[in-house]
């Protein structure tokens, strides 16, 4: 399977360090050679930061990584852009940018953001560069105008790859659905989709990953670790750090807390009404759409519009006739709503 095992809450930097994902990492690598734009999909605690960024430093290019978790809007967007900046780009640029002031961050607003965040992308084109927009779908206000900056980046700075990730919601899902005469239509980015692992491959990154840092596990604490927190790369990541450390029950009930913590704070943005929050209790252990649809007291298109929603975050499921929380982890957060 590849990669060595080692437990940590941060974002991989190299390739030897990613586990599994030999096809998502060949997938990547050939796209980012012919500089085409990537869409890197799944859900958050997945492992997409830590793919982008490990193929991005193994390629002969400059990396420009930013972090747009919980932007605000685009002046927001400007500065975090600008922040992530190498320091030879900022000398060059500095003068243009004057209105953005480091420290804390205090920034004037006298420009026009959307041409100054062109501009600032396009000070990257002087040479090859990956710049890597994190979680894009969570930039809440601005989106649209965003489009024809990336149509036009696309047309004149060739040097330039953009990774783009995060859930098919917002931004994202706009620059993946541009049809007819939309900016991006026929260009989208290419998108690559991080699934959570089976149950064996999961089983074997924990075993490892416990072997590495020299501690004696049994096959049932592994087994109870899959049980409650379920497959996704991030999850592990928490319990593996702390049983490093700590008996199995201390590990698995901090580990918990701390994945459910970060599922509820999603769980809430999404469920902004109680007809919602009910729905997703339903979900927890499985509804049908008939179900939901009498429970939610909501019209077939509002129901329809929060379900497909959930599906792109990669929240919930249909397994036949029954809509699902897969992830454990979510299913105990929805609980808790």
């Amino acid at each position: 399977m590849g990669g060595k095992v080692t437990f940590t809450t941060r974002p991989r930097e190299r390739l030897e360090e990613i586990y599994d994902r030999e096809e998502e990492i060949k997938q990547l690598v050939e796209l980012l050679k012919k500089n085409e734009w990537v869409a890197l999909l799944g859900s958050r605690m997945s492992g997409k930061t830590s793919l982008a960024k490990a193929v991005s430093h193994s390629l002969d290019s400059r990396v420009v990584y930013v972090d747009l978790i919980k932007s605000k809007n685009l002046l927001d967007v400007l500065t975090r852009i600008y922040q992530a900046m190498p320091l030879d780009v900022i000398s060059r640029i500095k003068e243009n940018f004057s209105f953005i002031e480091l420290g804390p961050v205090k920034v004037k607003i006298k420009q026009k953001i959307t041409p100054k965040i062109e501009e600032l992308i396009k000070s990257l084109c002087d040479k090859r560069t990956i710049l890597i927009l994190d979680e894009i779908q969570d930039i809440k206000s601005g989106i649209n105008h965003l489009i024809p900056v990336f149509h036009r980046l696309l047309n004149t700075c060739p040097n330039l790859s953009i990774i783009f990730t995060g859930s098919e919601i917002g931004l994202m899902k706009t620059l993946l659905e541009q049809k007819g005469e939309q900016p991006l239509a026929g260009r989208n980015p290419v998108k690559i989709t991080l699934k959570p692992w089976d149950y064996e491959t999961a089983k074997e990154y924990l075993k490892l990953g416990l072997e590495e840092c020299g501690v004696a596990y049994s096959d049932k604490e592994i087994q109870g670790a899959l049980s409650i927190l379920g497959t996704l790369v991030g999850w592990l990541n928490f319990y593996g750090v702390n049983r490093c450390v700590k008996p199995h029950e201390d590990a698995l009930k901090e580990s918990l807390e701390e994945a459910i913590s970060i599922a509820l704070s999603e769980l809430k943005n999404a469920a902004d009404k109680k007809w919602k929050i009910k729905a997703l209790k339903l979900m927890s252990t499985g509804a049908t759409w008939s179900e939901l649809l009498e429970k939610s007291r909501v019209s077939t298109e509002t129901l329809s519009n929060f379900l497909d929603k959930l599906e792109r975050l990669y929240i919930i499921e249909k397994v036949e006739k029954n809509y699902v929380i897969s992830d454990p982890v979510y299913k105990r957060a929805a609980l808790r709503l």
